[in-house]
């Protein structure tokens, strides 16, 4: 049995805090240990939380340029009863050649404030531990 440290890597993306219309990049991770990534987002509700939020996934060679054509895309529906979670993820596979750094955008519709939250998760270690 393999402990949940080896296989399984959890970070902040982006901290607990309000939103705007400008886009937030949370922190990038390097995947060259890990198969996977999925950024798990929360998304506070209230009534004066109004909006969509999407969130991508967007990739880099030096873990400080980030592409704009990006590996996955979700978008949380405004909800003003409940908090909502939701995830977007990419296998490594699908990183273009030569990329190692991944990290979660989250842009809230125009005129909104967002209270969200975001975190990093990296699964499925390329190699097994020793």
């Amino acid at each position: 049995m393999h402990k949940g440290s080896e296989n399984l890597k959890v970070t902040v993306g982006i901290p607990p805090q309000e939103i705007t219309a400008a886009e937030k990049a949370g922190t990038g991770v390097d995947m060259a240990k890990f198969n996977n990534f999925m950024a798990v987002i929360q998304q506070a509700a209230a009534t004066q939380y109004l909006g969509d939020v999407t969130c991508v996934i967007a990739e880099s060679t030096d873990n400080s340029t980030f592409s704009n054509t990006y590996l996955a895309t979700t978008t949380i529906s405004s909800n003003t009863a409940t908090d909502q979670i939701a995830t977007v993820e990419c296998k490594g596979e699908n990183m273009t050649a030569g990329y190692r750094y991944l990290r979660v955008e989250i842009t809230p519709a125009a005129g909104t404030v967002n209270p969200v939250s975001a975190s990093n998760v990296r699964f499925n270690p390329r190699f097994a531990a020793v």
